[in-house]
């Protein structure tokens, strides 16, 4: 319900249209002149206001423009009987949201009342949005809890500095985010931030992604190709789950990374180049290094300084803030949760983290149905998307079972993450426990959010 404030010193025109508006749902006051609709908004904002211009004590319509400024931010819907293009321009120039000529259409005045008042809901979401600490966004990390500011406190600290970073926390928690941020925040911002992801190629292509190679240096290879090091002179390299590196690439990279020069695949000479590493993984690579498959060597070169990004289960106040953007980017401004919906997000785990919030947010959008006032998101929607009903309109199998489809791919799930799990997250072991090519491996966990 919104509060509407009509100011008219008509006593019919208040009678007819104060009725009619608390007929729509709407709470309705009453002023009859300038001065009390002044006092009556400083007591308690309205969501709209209904403005007549030519009231008491001037009954000006100049005068009465006077007042548009006065009801900010409340959009201001202005009448007059005296309705001229010149002075409608003048009234929006003040500050008014929209101009209504009497005697006034009630379909029309319907219509423009139902969109300011949504203006006014969408504003108000707006505002309590950034007043959870005015960090919706900030560095491109979207979060108010503490762990979020801390986070983004060690980032500002860090990221002047030379020093390489190390990036951990579990899949889907933004932390090529983090490595944006350092970037952007550093005197590097003008320079290129390059992405490579470690577990992505073999050795023998990773090296030569890296660093380039040399025409006529292996079968293919026809031309002088510059590598990644190359590329990114002077800003950031971004090493993406550096945990799944082969360790014949660490030894090359550990050689970089302690003074600075390398090799293309074909040459002789070294090279030199000055970037700032950033890497990132999800792996434990403490107990890697103890089981001797990741260098100790370069875990500590990597570790200049540590970062840690939280898992959603860590910051569940952040879940509604988050939604509401990924909702926001998918739909409009005038997209919505309803109340149910807000619940179910609210009680939910989110396994998959942020990744996964918004994998199912963007999907329930896109199921949503429509309104007059916007995109509204209900909890079926988002019980849909994340996998934990069937699909509206098709049997669920008998006795309220799931669909054969949905048992299938509930299995597969729980087989993947198990396997994961024996192997550490090693995807190449995995792929091959499971039957799978790495590829395939890899495809099945970006749809499941598992990656």
């Amino acid at each position: 319900m919104s509060g509407v404030l009509l100011a008219d010193d008509e006593p019919a025109f208040q009678r007819l249209t104060g009725a009619w508006l608390r007929d729509l749902g709407h709470s309705v006051r009453v002023a009859g002149d300038g001065e009390a609709a002044r006092r009556l908004h400083r007591e308690a904002p309205a969501d709209l206001v209904l403005l007549d211009l030519a009231m008491p004590p001037h009954h000006d319509p100049e005068k009465g423009l006077e007042l548009i400024a006065d009801f900010a931010p409340a959009p201001v819907v202005v009448m007059t009987g005296h309705a001229d293009h010149a002075l409608a321009l003048k009234a929006v120039d003040a500050g008014a949201w929209d101009f209504l000529a009497k005697p006034v259409d009630p379909d029309m005045l319907r219509i423009v009342v139902q969109r300011a008042t949504e203006r006014a809901r969408l504003q108000r979401e707006l505002s309590e949005l950034r007043a959870q600490g005015g960090a919706a966004e900030d560095m491109g990390l979207a979060g108010t809890s503490p762990a979020m500011a801390a986070l983004r406190d060690l980032i500002r600290r860090v990221a002047p500095t030379r020093l390489p970073v190390l990036v951990l926390g579990p899949s889907g928690t933004g932390k090529e985010l983090v490595a944006r941020a350092l970037h952007h925040a550093s005197p590097r911002a003008e320079r290129p931030l390059v992405t490579i992801h470690c577990g992505a190629l073999p050795a023998e292509l990773l090296e030569s992604e890296l660093f380039g190679h040399l025409k006529g240096s292996f079968t293919g290879a026809v031309a002088d190709r510059p590598g990644l090091v190359e590329a990114t002179a002077g800003g950031t390299l971004f090493l993406d789950e550096v945990g799944e590196m082969p360790p014949a690439m660490q030894v090359k990279l550990l050689r970089f990374l302690n003074d600075g020069t390398y090799q293309p695949v074909g040459a002789r000479e070294p090279r030199v180049a000055e970037v700032r590493v950033v890497a990132a993984t999800h792996r434990d690579l403490r107990a890697m290094v103890a089981e001797g498959s990741f260098r100790e060597d370069l875990y500590y070169r990597l570790k200049g300084v540590e970062l840690r990004t939280p898992a959603l289960d860590e910051r569940p106040g952040d879940v509604a803030l988050l939604a509401h953007l990924f909702l926001r980017r998918a739909s409009g401004a005038a997209a919505r949760f309803t109340p149910e919906a807000s619940r179910w997000l609210a009680a939910r785990r989110w396994p998959g983290n942020v990744r996964e919030l918004r994998s199912v947010v963007e999907c329930a959008a896109a199921l949503a149905s429509g309104s007059p006032t916007g995109l509204a998101v209900d909890a079926a929607d988002l019980a849909f998307a994340a996998g934990e009903t069937p699909l509206p309109g098709v049997p669920a199998g008998p006795a309220g079972r799931q669909s054969l489809e949905a048992e299938v791919a509930a299995l597969e799930r729980v087989r993947i993450e198990e396997a994961l799990a024996r192997t550490g997250h090693n995807h190449t072991h995995t792929a091959r426990e499971l039957g799978l090519s790495r590829v395939g491996l890899l495809k099945k966990l970006d749809r499941m959010g598992l990656r």
